[in-house]
């Protein structure tokens, strides 16, 4: 929205996809110019998951109470919660919050996922306090930490990513329908 107002933010497709899929460890921060400057990273990084923020646009842009939406928030995968670290557990020593089974990492686990939970259990709550809870939806698949793994693009992991994609859009077939 903000290209239609601001001729520097109407940036070709291909910078912006390259932009957004600029997630820090994997990827450096991608340059490009409009009649600015841009050095943008993923957007994960502030807002991975953007419904709140998507909302609060469109009621701007379009000048419209959120009651007048219907909302489908689609999740990329959450990390199966079993041997997570959970906020407030005082049982844990140094060594168990930095490296746990697998050499994953709770403490990054809670840093990464913070803010998609509490974005969901905000806008549920709104929704429901609304009387509006069948106008929000969220569909968000938990994957085991070998599956979630951002940095496994094999070929066999892939299938398994797509057959999991099926089985969730099976699975919540009846849920969307309502």
């Amino acid at each position: 929205m903000k290209a239609k107002r601001e001729r520097s933010m109407d940036a070709p497709l291909a910078d912006v996809c390259r932009a957004t899929s600029a997630a820090p460890y994997y990827f450096p921060p991608y340059h490009f110019k409009t009649s600015k400057p841009f050095n943008l990273v993923d957007g994960g990084v502030a807002a991975n998951n953007p419904t709140f923020l998507a909302v609060c646009e469109a009621m701007k842009e379009q000048k419209k109470d959120f009651q007048k939406f219907v909302i489908l928030s689609l999740g990329t995968g959450a990390t199966n919660k079993s041997g997570r670290l959970e906020v407030g557990d005082g049982e844990w020593g140094i060594a168990d919050w930095l490296w746990q089974d697998d050499k994953s990492s709770p403490l990054l686990d809670i840093l990464m996922t913070a803010s998609d939970e509490m974005t969901e259990m905000y806008m549920s709550k709104v929704f429901q306090y609304s009387g509006l809870e069948q106008n929000y939806t969220r569909i968000q698949v938990e994957l085991k930490h070998s599956e979630a793994k951002m940095d496994n693009s094999s070929k066999e992991n892939l299938e398994i990513l797509e057959k999991i994609g099926r089985n969730l859009a099976k699975n919540n077939d009846t849920k969307l329908e309502e």
